[in-house]
């Protein structure tokens, strides 16, 4: 991997690119939603290719107030969806694309509207049907909604996951052995936690457990199936500003294993995302001492050992809302570059 052979602009304009869990494959091609900051607009592009070396024109999805930020992307019924905030409304909005590719994207629907809702969303496909997590700051709960159709035209009445305390920020939505199950901080203790649905569409809910209480911990949250147990990057934003690594120690999460320290240089392990690549737990994540996009693999399945943190991109002040992705077989990462204001794409051989 040559850094400057592997990274891409997706998008140049000043004030772009700012956005959260957004980068999936569709249609073949590696594609991002995104919040366009200087205008407040939610956007979406899609490559050319398979491998992401090239980028189509990005699409304004949605521009009716202060919208698209905290979105999140997934292929539902065979087209890109989004799930994102409607920041002038304060609701939890969704909007699915009119065909395979994105070109072209229907009327956003409005999921939720309860009080100040909508922030931090996950989207995924649970039982069919697509699904998101979310923070409610009126309740201060974590809350999740799932739709009655396969497209999401119409959703279902939402479900308060968990209520204790201030709690339900950094949502990271999975499915965990056939249901849908979160990760995400408590907020008033900065613990880690999980929790897991009793059935596969997430009608009712299992008790949380707290993963990690030591410290400072839980924020940036990634939650993944490695090696068919539930596994949590996440930040330790205490007195370590540490990146740690977490896997439950049966299917269902329901126990959890010894955290990892995985990077310790310096104030490093915010916005991480997990993945596996190539057969071993992996995470992209922003280096906040030197402001760089750095990237780690485990040397085994599980997670228990990792090799040596890549700086992937050092040019400026990078690396921040990365986005990690199997891409064409390879990682590959979306990240904002403060520095340009720019939305970019790197791909790691």
């Amino acid at each position: 991997f040559q850094a400057e052979d592997g990274i891409r602009d997706v998008e140049r304009s000043r004030g772009l690119g700012d956005v959260y869990k957004r980068q999936q494959i569709v249609n073949g091609y590696p594609a991002i939603s995104y919040l366009d900051k200087a205008n407040r607009d939610l956007k979406y592009v899609r490559a050319t290719d398979a491998n992401g070396s090239s980028w189509g024109t990005p699409v304004t999805v949605d521009r009716e107030g202060d919208v698209g930020d905290y979105c999140s992307l997934q292929v539902v019924n065979g087209n890109p969806a989004i799930s994102y905030s409607d920041g002038t409304n304060n609701d939890l909005k969704y909007v699915r694309a009119a065909d395979a590719n994105g070109e072209s994207w229907g009327t956003p629907v409005t999921v939720d509207s309860e009080g100040n809702v909508g922030i931090y969303t996950s989207l995924q496909v649970v039982n069919g049907h697509p699904a998101i997590c979310y923070h409610s700051p009126t309740g201060f709960d974590l809350k999740y909604v799932r739709a009655t159709d396969a497209n999401g035209d119409n959703w279902g009445m939402p479900v308060i996951v968990d209520s204790e305390g201030a709690t339900g920020w950094y949502t990271s939505l999975q499915v965990v052995n056939g249901y849908p199950a979160i990760s995400y901080l408590l907020y008033i203790d900065w613990d880690l936690k999980y929790v897991r649905a009793t059935d596969a569409n997430g009608d009712s809910w299992g008790t949380p457990v707290v993963v990690d209480s030591e410290g400072f911990v839980g924020s940036y949250n990634s939650l993944q199936v490695v090696n068919g147990y539930p596994a949590i990057s996440y930040h330790d934003g205490g007195t370590n500003n540490d990146l740690k690594y977490v896997r439950a120690t049966d299917a269902d999460g329901e126990s959890w294993g010894t955290p990892v320290t995985v990077d310790s240089e310096g104030q490093t392990g915010m916005y991480t995302s997990l993945q596996v690549v190539k057969g071993n737990p992996a995470i992209s994540y922003l280096d906040y001492t030197n402001y760089d996009l750095k990237y780690v693999r485990a040397t085994d399945s599980d997670g228990d050992t990792w090799g040596t943190p890549l700086a992937l991109d050092s040019e400026g002040d990078v690396g921040s809302h990365t986005f990690l992705q199997v891409v064409n077989g390879n990682a590959a990462i979306s990240y904002y570059d403060w520095t340009n204001g720019n939305l970019k794409f790197a791909i790691y051989h």
